[in-house]
């Protein structure tokens, strides 16, 4: 009888270890599955990108896409051509006896523009040592493809294989009350697949000065590499990197109607949406996250509000960012341009400054931090 038991034992044993076997492969290949985890069109691997560039574009703004990538997209297939952008000028926040970064303060900012403009007139008046550097970067247009007529289908499908550069959204219904659902979306495909440092997010009339915006990255990324030894026990800071506003009143009507907003008069702040840049664990924070964070009808005033709680999160606020709603008086610091259109890109990239463009009366600020949200953006940039 004790022989039957062990033999009934051992054979209990062995079906247990195969049938655990069995479901573990299961799974693992479950987790290897891009559709599972993005619920988009099959992505192939692409490691070790430094710069993920992300564009929420509509499924019928293939003009739009096509003029970014005959002008300022071209550059990510290319060389820096620029000397180093000097570590010295880089700023990196330190924390205070509170436990919190220690943000910029406005004399900071204003003199980091100088330092900027300067390095930038040094240029002219000597020949630099110029670094080749291939930086790998991606970029992705994200598209919903839920509710398109078979014909608008054909197209995207037909502009992917030329292109290769659609990031379709297989569950998603591109709408103006949808941004948020797609940037999650997106993110969490990005995540998933690939793997890179930083992503800037854009829309599809935003110009970028990549040449100009990975030199100060890279800069950046190097000397807080450098200095990771320094922070100690406390979090590496992790980078937000855009032009802040934190008066912005809650919109009440419209597009962009918020209905469940309550946790201040003006949206906390955050990064115009135009364009701006979020490291890698940031992006896997609000993805990890995604299932307990309120959604809000703006993507932008969304990320703001989920990363004010965080004490790591670095907010760079920078003008050289002209992201808001309509462009500002051009300026020649100016790296991220928003509300361009197809010949200003064009322009742009054959180095018509302000070719086409209108200026507005926006004001350009530096952000202080040290204030209430109705007095952050008064210390304008003259």
């Amino acid at each position: 009888m004790r022989r039957y038991n062990n033999l009934v034992t051992l054979l209990t044993a062995i079906t247990a270890f195969f049938f655990g076997s069995f479901i573990t492969k299961i799974l693992s290949s479950v987790e290897k599955c891009p559709s599972h985890w993005s619920e988009v069109s099959d992505l192939k691997s692409h490691p070790n990108l430094f710069l993920m560039i992300l564009v929420l574009s509509t499924p019928r703004s293939a003009e739009q896409r096509n003029a970014m990538r005959k002008t300022w997209l071209q550059t990510a297939r290319k060389f820096i051509q620029q000397p180093y952008y000097p570590e010295e000028l880089i700023y990196l926040p330190t924390y205070g006896p509170n436990g919190l970064l220690q943000l910029e303060l406005v004399d900071q900012q204003a003199n980091r523009l100088k330092q900027y403009m300067d390095w930038q007139k040094s240029l002219l008046t000597r020949i630099p040592l110029l670094a080749q550097r291939q930086i790998k970067v991606k970029h992705l247009f994200a598209i919903g493809t839920i509710k398109i007529s078979s014909s608008l289908e054909t197209e995207l499908l037909r502009e992917q294989n030329q292109h290769n550069d659609l990031l379709l959204l297989q569950r998603h219904h591109d709408t103006y009350g949808s941004l948020t659902e797609k940037l999650l979306q997106a993110l969490k495909a990005l995540i998933h697949n690939y793997e890179f440092s930083y992503i800037i997010k854009v829309d599809d009339d935003t110009y970028v000065k990549l040449d100009s915006l990975l030199n100060e990255l890279v800069s950046y990324d190097r000397k807080l590499l450098r200095k990771i030894s320094e922070y100690g026990p406390n979090p590496i800071p992790q980078l937000y990197w855009g032009y802040f506003n934190g008066r912005a009143k809650i919109k009440e009507k419209g597009h962009w109607k918020e209905t469940n907003y309550y946790l201040s008069k003006n949206y906390l702040p955050y990064a115009l949406g135009g364009g701006y840049v979020l490291s890698r664990k940031i992006c896997e924070y609000i993805v990890n996250s995604s299932q307990l964070l309120t959604p809000y009808v703006s993507e932008d005033v969304s990320i703001g509000t989920w990363l004010a709680p965080l004490r790591h999160v670095y907010r760079w606020h920078d003008p050289r960012f002209d992201t808001a709603y309509m462009p500002r008086k051009c300026k020649p610091y100016h790296i991220v341009l928003h509300k361009r259109s197809l010949e200003m890109m064009t322009d742009i990239y054959h180095g018509k400054l302000c070719s086409g463009t209108v200026s507005s009366s926006l004001p350009e600020y530096y952000y202080d931090w040290t204030r209430t949200a109705d007095k952050c953006c008064d210390s304008l940039v003259v």
